[in-house]
């Protein structure tokens, strides 16, 4: 039972770590990565035109003015509106790398969602069927849902690294109960059996019959009976 508790306490941990882990540093890491590349496009000398209208970059930098513009793309802006846009989608298509349909870390999921939504405003923009205005609002909305989300998951992770340090403390706790318990039990038995043996009659007792004297035999005599013949004697045993 201890070795399946203690499996059972290493896989909750690898769970956390694997929960944890992508969903905290790689995440993040993804994440500024795709912020990076859109902050470059600000540098992009072509987009210039474009650089009083909308936030060239990861759209941090969306002026008031920005706001309230009420134009519409021109004939000029509008072909630089489809080349930036073609520019964060492939930034978009690099970051995507770190996916696939089946699964994304969350904070990749809702920067792309999130980008996505971007893009969808954009071709309105193009299309003229929105302002520079209304695409910075949404622009501005669909970046406050993101950080919304984003704060979100990272309170749900520090609960849930909250949570897994509780159960394998108190997972801890219980082993240390159960050999504390088990030690008791042990020297109880000890005890027990000490007592038993103390109070059994004396002649029940094992005992050991004295180890047999060893008494040294006496010389043998051998009686030989010998014969004289003159010079010779001759012995018959």
């Amino acid at each position: 039972m201890k070795i399946q508790r203690r499996f059972v306490a290493e896989k909750t941990q690898l769970l956390a770590l694997v929960l944890l882990l992508p969903q905290h540093a790689v995440c993040a890491a993804q994440e500024i990565s795709l912020a990076a590349c859109l902050e470059k496009l600000a540098a992009v000398p072509g987009f210039a035109i474009l650089a009083d209208k909308v936030a060239l970059g990861a759209g941090k930098n969306t002026a008031p003015r920005m706001l309230a513009d009420p134009s519409l793309a021109n004939n000029t802006e509008r072909p630089v509106i489809g080349k930036w846009a073609a520019a964060r989608a492939d930034c978009l298509k690099a970051n995507s790398r770190f996916g696939n349909e089946v699964y994304r870390p969350p904070l990749q999921a809702f920067s792309m969602d999130a980008e996505n939504k971007i893009m969808a405003a954009a071709v309105e923009l193009y299309d003229l069927k929105i302002s520079y205005g209304e695409f910075n609002r949404r622009r501005q909305a669909i970046d406050q849902d993101l950080r919304e989300k984003t704060a979100q998951l990272g309170r749900q992770i520090q609960q849930q690294g909250l949570a897994y340090e509780q159960a394998d403390r108190a997972a801890r706790e219980h082993d240390r109960m159960q050999r504390d318990i088990e030690e008791a039990e042990r020297q109880a038995r000890q005890q027990a059996e000490q007592a038993q043996e103390n109070s059994a009659p004396v002649s029940r007792r094992q005992t050991f019959p004295d180890a047999p004297r060893r008494y040294q035999s006496a010389p043998i005599t051998v009686n030989r009976n010998c014969y004289r013949f003159g010079g010779r004697i001759t012995c018959t045993n």
